[in-house]
């Protein structure tokens, strides 16, 4: 339930940006951190309620936490602005997958999701001058192996977590094509799913028929690169792993 703050303190500055991001190597370092805290909420006394501002010399990420899963608020602001729960010209990211602040690289802010999903860690992308969604996509562990953004163009490298709409263990062959033709990968590259799938019906032998079927989950290494407003991703040389969904 939201309720209107009628008073905050600021209760640290320049905060350690690690707090942010485990990965504060390939995101920007943000010029300064304010943190203002919530009042308790009795409902939820363990929580930690607080607003959290990041700064970058062309914006301001705000990012409302009242201990809950997820973000209450997360918003983009101009560098200068108040660190405040409301402001006047926030634009605020509404979007699902948006659940925390994930870091910044040049142009581009990047949001993590609050939950894993299949063993992944989903993402979203979006424009820091304009606030506009960009692109999504799903992490494998919490951070990328290089971030490199210019003017309008981003190009990330990470292990990808891709959920097919096929059973590789089920259908074999047909579904290697279609994931071959979705993702790039070349048939040598597509993994072996027998294990997973084998161990998930000794887990639950009654649901065996039912496990078999189950779509693949394949990870990956990829490169994901952004250029005027199309997105191409391309597989790179490594191991690729398969899982069941969770």
């Amino acid at each position: 339930m939201k309720r209107t703050v009628t008073a905050s303190v600021i209760v640290a500055a320049f905060v350690s940006f690690a707090g942010a991001s485990a990965n504060a190597v390939a995101f920007d370092k943000p010029i300064k951190v304010d943190v203002v805290a919530l009042p308790k909420d009795e409902l939820n006394p363990d929580a930690k309620p607080k607003i959290t501002c990041s700064r970058y010399p062309a914006l301001m990420v705000k990012e409302v936490d009242l201990g809950e899963v997820g973000a209450e608020k997360l918003a983009l602001l101009a560098a200068d602005a108040p660190c405040e729960r409301t402001s006047e010209r926030e634009r605020v990211i509404a979007d699902d997958t948006a659940g925390y602040l994930m870091g910044v690289s040049g142009g581009f802010v990047f949001f993590r999701a609050a939950d894993g999903w299949n063993g992944g860690l989903p993402f979203v992308v979006y424009d820091a001058a304009t606030g506009e969604r960009l692109l999504d996509d799903s992490l494998d562990g919490d951070d990328f192996a290089a971030i490199r953004s210019g003017k309008g163009e981003l190009t990330l490298d990470f292990r990808r977590v891709y959920t097919a709409s096929c059973s590789l263990y089920h259908e074999g062959a047909g579904c290697a094509k279609a994931i071959a033709a979705e993702t790039g990968l070349a048939p040598k590259q597509l993994p072996d799913c027998a294990a997973a799938y084998k161990a998930e019906i000794k887990r639950s032998p009654d649901h065996a028929s039912e496990i078999e079927k189950l779509p693949s989950v394949v990870v990956y290494p990829v490169e994901l690169a952004y250029a005027a407003g199309d997105t191409t991703r391309r597989p790179m040389e490594g191991p690729t792993t398969c899982r069941t969904p969770d």
